[in-house]
């Protein structure tokens, strides 16, 4: 029922746990491939080592390094199964995930399932709900405000190949460049309000940089992706407030710590170029004073006030 896509690349201190994780759902109808993308540290050793132990579960495949994207696309000409989860290799799944989605599988039948998550720190696990429904078929709009991660997504692996859909190589956040084009082909989306998930929360991540890194201007681009992926007619209202969301508000979480005032207006006139009167957007009149006060900000060039909001908000 389950292919499990699991890229492998340098995480020799989380990866048995994630397979451990696989290991102790019990489940005889997943195969799990294990894509070791060129991993200089023991993750090689560790991946092979389970792939001899339990060669029933575990695929062992190896390629030159690629990168995230690469490595999820490699895989998917080996998926066998009917379903498709792109697991990351630092991550876990919590005990009865499997068998929640095979049951979902079973009674629904849905293109696609998507579900909630754990924000795994190294003290405590954070419930995260994409959203304050109940678990259930949703619609296309619904699914589009969501988190964008691959890996809180179960998708018909026949969708995957038929329609082609990749992750686009060497680009920061790919998931937004990527799973939003799930709606063009799945006619059946379904929700489930329970976390699944143990997202591992680690300090050298995207959100997390500790200096300026250009490829945060990545977004640009998987903006051009998700912008073309998705009909201005149908989605209007979302598609403007999901350009608020990462070329405004993220944005400026993520480079206003190191000053990049050319590169956040840059993004900011992105957003106001193709949507002039996002202030108006309904989805961001429903966000927090703080949330509006800060893009009010940014769009008036205060970027000093700007980061002193953003400090505050950091020690609160």
């Amino acid at each position: 029922m389950f292919s499990i896509v699991i890229p492998i690349y340098n995480v020799q201190d989380y990866l048995k746990e994630c397979l451990e994780s696989i290991i102790c759902q019990n489940k005889s109808n997943i195969e799990v491939l294990l894509i070791d993308d060129g991993s200089t540290d023991h993750s090689s050793q560790i991946a092979q080592h389970y792939a001899h132990q339990y060669p029933h579960i575990f695929k062992y495949l190896k390629k030159e390094n690629g990168g995230l994207s690469d490595a999820r696309n490699y895989a998917i000409p080996f998926v066998k199964n009917e379903y498709i989860f792109f697991l990351d290799s630092d991550d876990v799944i919590t005990n009865n995930s499997l068998d929640e989605l095979e049951k979902i599988i079973n009674d629904k039948h849905p293109d696609l399932i998507i579900f909630d998550y754990f924000n795994k720190w190294e003290t405590k696990n954070e419930v995260v709900h994409i959203s304050n429904q109940n678990s259930g078929f949703i619609n296309k709009k619904d699914y589009l405000l969501m988190n964008p991660a691959a890996w809180n997504k179960v998708i018909k692996t026949e969708i995957i190949k038929t329609n082609q859909i990749y992750f686009p190589k060497g680009l920061w956040y790919e998931d937004r460049a990527t799973t939003a084009n799930y709606i063009n082909f799945c006619q059946t989306i379904y929700y489930l309000h329970t976390p699944l998930y143990y997202y591992r929360q680690r300090e050298n991540s995207i959100m997390k940089q500790k200096d300026y890194n250009p490829k945060m201007l990545d977004i640009l681009t998987a903006m051009e992706y998700f912008d073309n992926q998705v009909s201005d007619t149908d989605f209007k209202d979302e598609k403007e407030y999901l350009f608020i969301s990462n070329l405004l508000f993220q944005n400026a979480l993520r480079m206003i710590p190191f000053m990049r005032v050319k590169e956040i207006r840059q993004c900011y006139l992105k957003l106001k170029n193709h949507y002039p009167n996002w202030k108006k957007n309904k989805y961001f009149q429903q966000q927090s004073k703080g949330y509006k006060i800060l893009c009010y900000l940014i769009s008036m060039k205060c970027y000093r006030l700007s980061k002193i909001l953003i400090d505050l908000k950091m020690k609160g």
